[in-house]
């Protein structure tokens, strides 16, 4: 039959093929990248806050995994502090407005220094961005943490340690779920590990979701923007790094030191024989490296990995743009765009079925400024063509923005 060239499809031998447009090109809450008038950025802020001050609660306290950044000290504070109060000293309702309070609240006074570190060192909006996330988050959890039975819901599973709850004085028996699961507990580590990667995968996206407004989701988080930008590197992979120091500290002193006081408490003459292969795990080796640690690290591991994906804040693409007429209006108007800084290049090629002459634009920039570009091509040519690649490795200078752009 030959070739024949239309303008929507093309005859090839007994094969039609139509011309179609295909766009497959998106990064990850693209919308959240374009400017925003300051109430939504309170508005998204907020919202996200409230859900994370949700879940940090029932996949989180509940169920003994540790929190990211400097919250983890605070949450391994409040586990230890509890554990020390005796019967004549407080009521089980103030115990647990102290618990509440060190959890959720605490930290975030002492890190005052930090967050005018970050005022000084990275922007004001930063930082308000940061402190309204913290205060509201840490507010909806201290709150949800005084309503009577929230601290012992589970979703799936149960962590209240029974056999160990019962062998304890009333006072402390609320505080059994503290005690880290053995290796023997089949069914609740599964739980646990589901509860881990669940969270790891949602702080993620909380985490991405704050970063890309202009503020971020924790207090370490303050140092780790600023790092990412000093040393043009992955913000997902240095919080991960941080979080992991902190989480071996952490779990030292929540769950470690608090498990086996409590587990020597319920070692008493009248404990069953099976209650003594439990409680004899105190102050063992296998109480610090529990199912209850390793869930952590298994969260910050899906932390790290999703974060990277959703913010690849520094990850280098090559953007090829090819337009029949309007290269040098192409050029102009990514050179002209305020919030776009890269290095462009511009060669001549020819058209495989026309043989037309076309000019080609060229550039390396950053993943996330892609639809910046995609948008200000469109506005001078809506046919040109846009191929898009990653860069594994350069070696030259680019330009890169050391703040929020």
């Amino acid at each position: 039959m030959g070739k024949d060239i239309f303008s929507n499809r093309l005859v090839k031998k007994n094969t039609i093929y139509n011309r179609t447009r295909m766009s497959n090109f998106g990064i990850k809450l693209s919308k959240l990248y374009s400017q925003m008038s300051t109430w939504k950025l309170v508005l998204i802020t907020t919202i996200t806050a409230i859900f994370f001050g949700v879940i940090s609660v029932f996949f989180v306290k509940n169920v003994g995994i540790y929190n990211f950044g400097l919250a983890a000290f605070g949450q391994a504070l409040a586990r230890l502090v509890v554990v020390l109060f005796k019967e004549d000293q407080v009521s089980i309702a103030l115990r647990n407005l102290i618990e509440q309070f060190i959890f959720w609240i605490a930290y975030i006074i002492l890190s005052i220094p930090i967050f005018i570190f970050g005022y000084k060192k990275i922007g004001k909006t930063f930082s308000n961005l940061t402190v309204l996330f913290l205060v509201v988050s840490s507010i909806v959890s201290f709150s949800i943490g005084l309503i009577p039975g929230a601290n012992d819901i589970y979703l799936i599973g149960d962590f209240s340690n029974q056999s160990v709850r019962q062998a304890l004085s009333p006072f402390k028996q609320k505080l059994s779920s503290i005690i880290p699961l053995l290796w023997n507990d089949g069914g609740n580590i599964i739980a646990l590990f589901i509860y881990a990667i669940v969270y790891g995968y949602l702080l993620a996206w909380i985490f991405a979701i704050i970063q890309i407004i202009g503020g971020t989701a924790g207090v370490t988080g303050i140092i780790g923007e600023w790092y990412a930008n000093e040393k043009q590197k992955s913000f997902g992979t240095i919080s991960g790094y941080m979080n992991i120091i902190i989480v071996l500290i952490g779990v030292l002193v929540g769950s470690w030191l608090p498990g086996s006081i409590l587990l020597s408490e319920a070692n008493n003459s009248n404990a069953s024989d099976s209650l003594k292969e439990v409680t004899k795990n105190a102050w063992s080796f296998g109480i610090y490296l529990s199912p209850n640690f390793v869930a952590t690290v298994l969260t910050n591991v899906i932390y790290i990995i999703a974060l990277n994906k959703l913010y690849p804040k520094f990850k280098l693409v090559r953007v090829e743009i090819f337009s029949l007429n309007k290269s040098s209006e192409i050029s102009t108007i990514i050179a002209q765009d305020k919030k776009i800084v890269t290095g462009i290049t511009e060669f001549h090629a020819h058209g495989g079925y026309s043989k037309e002459l076309l000019n080609v634009v060229t550039t390396i920039t950053l993943f996330r400024q892609v639809n910046r570009i995609i948008k200000d091509v469109r506005k001078i040519d809506p046919d040109a063509f846009i191929s898009v690649s990653n860069v594994k490795s350069i070696d030259g200078f680019i330009y890169l923005p050391k703040n929020k752009f």
